[in-house]
């Protein structure tokens, strides 16, 4: 996969779980069951707070939320969100590097720890079931294995998740984007699942940007031609076609190519920077630019202006 690709699909994963209420949606329906009974699903949140020692943040990119238990005195439970789009061996060892991080920082800060919950939510074609550590030490004895440590996870692998499952997200424009994610690395189905991605997500309100982000991220990772696109547009419910249609002529007529930098609209890019430049926060420069403060960091990270 080239590098702008695995961009594409890392930026429009994490444009999709920014919103807290996106985010919910999904979680309240493929969290396990008894994980859901001790949370507060709907004190979710999206949280910029830094969990890990400064000089190993380049490391770790991925989405971190905070999320209430139910007890009477509720405690703060940390879900760290992990994409791959691709299998990764040694991803335990990065979440496991995470994970002790956090708690040196909370000794060296003298703060309780927080329970850290890892999810590892896997987009790409190849098969690859839930990883572990063993798995590293094949050679080892049962004996020897027993000193293996273990990192509890979730693993959601997208291609193996039933697409009635993912209809039924509550959140049609979450809904949208996991479709639209499962979908992504069959470049011919996701062409034909045109259609069935912007019919669910024209059931939604409020859409804001992300009917752009969304249209984007779809057309890029397809086969789709302009001749198939301006069909598939066709055929989209009218609830939503005019806007789809209205993005894509202000695209044309703009001159953007449809494929910008990393799925963000290169006027978008050149706003943020500029804001920074004069040194305007970033919830500032969010809500300026109606990205997400979690884009609004990204963009400055793989421009050089913040370290990764």
């Amino acid at each position: 996969m080239s590098k702008k690709i695995h961009h594409l699909h890392d930026k429009f994963v994490k444009a999709s779980f920014s919103d807290p209420d996106r985010a919910i949606s999904f979680f309240e329906r493929f969290l396990p069951d008894p994980l859901l009974k001790e949370i507060d699903i709907q004190s979710l949140k999206v949280t910029q707070e830094s969990y890990i020692q400064e000089d190993l943040s380049e490391h770790f990119s991925d989405i971190v939320f905070e999320v209430k238990t139910l007890d009477n005195e509720p405690i703060d439970i940390v879900l760290l969100f992990e994409h791959k789009s691709s299998p990764d061996k040694f991803v335990l060892i990065q979440v496991g590097h995470y994970l002790f991080s956090h708690y040196f920082k909370c000794i060296a800060d003298k703060k309780p720890l927080k329970l850290i919950i890892p999810f590892i939510y896997y987009q790409g074609k190849k098969q690859w079931e839930a990883p572990h550590l063993k798995a590293l030490f094949p050679k080892l004895s049962d004996t020897l294995g027993e000193y293996i440590p273990s990192i509890r996870h979730i693993f959601i692998e997208l291609r193996s998740l039933p697409e009635e499952s993912i209809e039924n997200i509550r959140n049609g424009m979450m809904a949208a984007a996991v479709l639209a994610q499962r979908s992504a690395f069959d470049p011919i189905k996701l062409a034909a699942d045109f259609q069935r991605i912007f019919t669910l997500f024209s059931e939604t309100k409020d859409r804001g940007n992300f009917l752009e982000q969304l249209f984007v991220y779809v057309v890029n990772v397809s086969d789709i031609s302009k001749f198939e696109l301006n069909e598939a547009i066709e055929s989209i419910p009218s609830k939503i076609k005019d806007d789809i249609m209205t993005t894509y002529s202000r695209i044309k007529q703009e001159g953007e190519q449809i494929g910008i930098q990393k799925g963000i609209f290169k006027n978008q890019v050149q706003i943020v920077l500029n804001c920074h430049e004069n040194k305007i926060p970033v919830p500032l420069i969010a809500n300026i630019t109606q990205l997400s403060e979690i884009e609004v960091i990204s963009i400055l990270k793989d421009n050089g202006k913040i370290s990764k």
